[in-house]
């Protein structure tokens, strides 16, 4: 249903887009009465003691939230900062009504499976940072300041989420897809009018196929592959693939499961098996993919090659928060 929806809303109109337009429209109302609402403080947003930083978008689908949520915690991380990342955690079989401790910045507690592959990454992948999922912002924000002692909060995926305040709205825009069709949920990939971008601090322009490269699971670059199958659970695979092709690396079978899709021993061998049966050196897939087959890799049958495409963010986080003290917004 995802896949077919994105098509919706990139690959141009349709019968069926006019069918969706009254939607579109009642969706835009509710929205723009929310924000009303919220702009004249009959509805309050929650102050934390502590730094809070928003990181989200202004479509469905992924712009590279992720890695640059991990890029800016590890800045924060690097001034001292104690840092907390709180995530809805979708995808997760964790019960998102509950606050969920992914990590205390020391351990981490659940696997990808149970925690969703943005949260477990990012726990993996950005040392010291405090991971909390659940579907109150605020109070997994609690949490982190009030047991883990955060100065710095990163709202994953919050430009949405006006209930808890935050000193710094950074939104995202892929640079390649924009803002599809333009059009509102269901017709299209907006899920607020792009007038809300007046609400942004920051707004980055985010190029995912420029800044990849293909390594091992260690991280180091590799090459001498040169015909691979590429496989991917993400809401926008497209830019995946494509990187991989501008890498003179020839894709025999290019494989898309659903976003957030959770992988089972089975697929994992099965597209060991098509792979092979194709003639593919090896198996490529995305980062968040590949740290939810880990537990699977050891057991593969035939052994072959899998890699994951890196995504190497370039961000100057300095620049981007040199006007802004924590201390002073707290």
């Amino acid at each position: 249903m995802k896949m077919f929806f994105n098509k919706l809303h990139y690959a141009g109109n349709s019968a069926l887009s006019l069918l969706l337009l009254p939607f579109s429209f009642f969706y835009g109302l509710i929205t723009c009465f929310r924000n009303y609402l919220y702009d004249k403080n009959f509805l309050k947003s929650v102050k934390l003691p502590a730094f809070v930083v928003s990181i989200g978008n202004l479509t469905t689908g992924g712009t590279g939230k992720t890695p640059i949520t991990r890029e800016i915690a590890n800045y924060f991380n690097e001034q001292g900062k104690k840092t907390a990342v709180i995530s809805r955690g979708y995808g997760g079989k964790l019960d998102i009504k509950n606050t969920n401790v992914i990590s205390n910045g020391e351990k981490i507690f659940y696997d990808a499976d149970l925690a969703g592959d943005e949260p477990y990454w990012i726990a993996k992948n950005s040392p010291n940072t405090i991971v909390i999922t659940g579907k109150d912002r605020v109070k997994s924000g609690r949490l982190a300041v009030e047991k883990f002692k955060a100065e710095v909060i990163l709202l994953d995926d919050g430009f949405q989420h006006r209930r808890l305040h935050r000193d710094v709205d950074i939104v995202l825009i892929d640079s390649a897809m924009a803002f599809g069709n333009g059009f509102l949920l269901p017709v299209g990939p907006l899920r607020e009018h792009i007038s809300a971008l007046r609400r942004a601090d920051r707004i980055i322009m985010t190029d995912r196929v420029s800044k990849a490269f293909v390594c091992r699971l260690t991280g180091e670059k590799i090459s001498g592959i040169s015909r691979a199958m590429a496989f991917s659970g993400i809401a926008r695979p497209e830019p995946f693939f494509k990187s991989l092709e501008e890498q003179n690396i020839e894709l025999v079978l290019k494989i898309s499961f659903p976003d957030h899709y959770l992988y089972t021993e089975e697929d994992v061998n099965s597209l060991s098996d098509r792979a092979k049966a194709a003639g593919a050196e090896a198996l490529i897939t995305t980062e968040k993919d590949m740290v939810k087959i880990e537990p699977f890799i050891r057991g593969l049958k035939g052994k072959i090659p899998i890699y994951a495409l890196k995504l190497k963010v370039n961000i100057e986080a300095e620049e981007l928060f040199k006007n802004e003290n924590p201390r002073n917004q707290v």
